[in-house]
């Protein structure tokens, strides 16, 4: 990925990516967030209203907006100062969303971008319009992405339990290797019993 300062910013230049409203993707960032909201999670709740079955949050739409800004224009290193949006239409689960942002305004004495944002469906309908102004990176920034948050976060959930468990094998070899010794019989001849005045091996 890289970032682009303000001098590598025009006008017209625009950038966009696609993303399915998959259930687990969005009972993903459900849970993240809490925004238990019935509409969002009970099927009976949402057959009562004007939706007849649930939706997905207007912020899940919204964070793809930012997933734009952030990777691709103006990248890695921007941040946000503002943002507008107004939710257009409802995104229903398995919607498959286009996000896009155009540059409409450059204010290089500020370091600030203006950009307008469009979220549109798999029918081409709006479901949200906004606008944005944020600050790009002041130099250019060529960024590798590693590990997905998900992997990173899931090694730090996982630190405490993989440490116990090996904790738990180290002792337990230990006291295993400690009661091998204890019971240990003493080197040497095998103990006999005498039978017709001879000894034979038990």
């Amino acid at each position: 990925m890289r970032g682009r300062p303000i001098q590598e910013i025009a006008v017209g230049d625009a950038a966009e990516l696609t993303r399915v409203a998959t259930p687990g993707d969005v009972a993903q960032f459900i849970d993240s967030v809490g925004d238990h909201n019935p509409i969002h999670q009970d099927h009976a709740y949402a057959a009562a209203t004007r939706f007849e079955k649930p939706i997905v949050p207007g912020m899940w739409t919204a964070s793809l907006i930012s997933t734009v800004l952030g990777t691709q224009l103006p990248g890695p290193g921007c941040v946000y100062v503002s943002l507008q949006v107004v939710f257009t239409w409802p995104v229903y689960f398995g919607d498959r969303i286009t996000a896009r942002v155009e540059v409409v305004e450059r204010l290089p004495d500020r370091n600030r971008v203006r950009l307008k944002a469009v979220c549109t469906n798999q029918n081409r309908q709006e479901v949200l319009t906004g606008e944005t102004v944020l600050s790009p990176s002041k130099t250019a920034i060529d960024y590798t992405r590693r590990e997905t948050g998900s992997a990173r976060i899931a090694h730090w959930a996982l630190q405490p339990s993989l440490l116990a468990a090996q904790a738990t094998s180290a002792w337990a070899r230990l006291g295993a290797a400690w009661v091998a010794a204890w019971h240990q019989k003493p080197a040497g001849r095998t103990p006999t019993t005498p039978v017709d005045g001879r000894d034979r091996i038990c």
